[in-house]
């Protein structure tokens, strides 16, 4: 009889001890079905990248990630449409987001021959400016730069302004670069350099397609420091 009830001890408080365990995972379960947890698969890099770089699949790895509905916004796997540049510079175990990629299409790669190029490397951003007279005009402010060949920088610009750029690039105007240390500079092919100069600084510009005369207000250059303006041929 004693060897009986201690059995039956044993067998009581094993009984209790999984409905304790049960109970706690119901919980558990109950808690995360409230708070509408999921697991959902996100990209994370495997390396750095630098902005205006091309997406590959093959630059992120895809991680199973436990999350409450508006935790984050993150791209899924086959979210990222082919050709989508990467909108700013990411570091290795980042989470990619909508936000850091560019829209398909949204900027053009554009090659342009820069005098006396500050050192810049793909992923940096450069400032531009034209020289007009003895103005320098600031045509681009923090334009993303993915190419580097001496005085040539490959830069990204806003496929809007597509036409505008490719008639800078094919004159002989003098362009200057600083690096820029923040982003931002719409419209039909111009007629010549000067429109499209107008076209990209119109607040430089007293009339549309016109450059300011010597001596307007308007005319005030302004010129990067370590960019000298070009010297009068005597």
């Amino acid at each position: 009889m004693g060897r009986t009830g201690l059995n039956r001890r044993r067998i009581l408080a094993a009984a209790f001890f999984s409905l304790v365990i049960l109970a706690v995972l119901g919980v558990i379960v109950g808690a995360e079905i409230a708070s509408g947890g999921q697991t959902v698969s996100v990209l994370r890099l495997r390396a750095d990248v630098e902005r205006g770089a091309v997406f590959s699949a093959s630059d992120v790895d895809v991680v199973p990630l436990r999350i409450s509905p508006g935790d984050i916004n993150y791209e899924a796997p086959g979210s990222v449409p082919a050709g989508s540049r990467y909108a700013l510079s990411l570091r290795a175990g980042d989470l990619l987001s909508p936000d850091d990629i560019e829209q398909v299409g949204a900027q053009i790669e554009i090659t342009l021959t820069i005098t006396n190029p500050p050192p810049i490397q793909p992923g940096e951003a450069i400032d531009v400016f034209a020289s007009v007279g003895q103005s320098q005009l600031l045509i681009g402010h923090a334009v993303p730069v993915v190419g580097v060949s001496g005085s040539e920088l490959t830069v990204l610009v806003g496929s809007q302004d597509e036409m505008a750029w490719v008639e800078i690039a094919a004159s002989n105007t003098s362009l200057h670069a600083v690096v820029a240390v923040t982003t931002s500079p719409a419209g039909l092919a111009p007629d010549g350099v000067e429109q499209a100069i107008c076209q990209l600084a119109p607040e430089e510009c007293l009339s549309p397609g016109g450059l300011p005369s010597s001596g307007s207000p308007a005319a005030a250059a302004v010129t990067p420091a370590s960019t000298p303006s070009p010297t009068p041929t005597p």
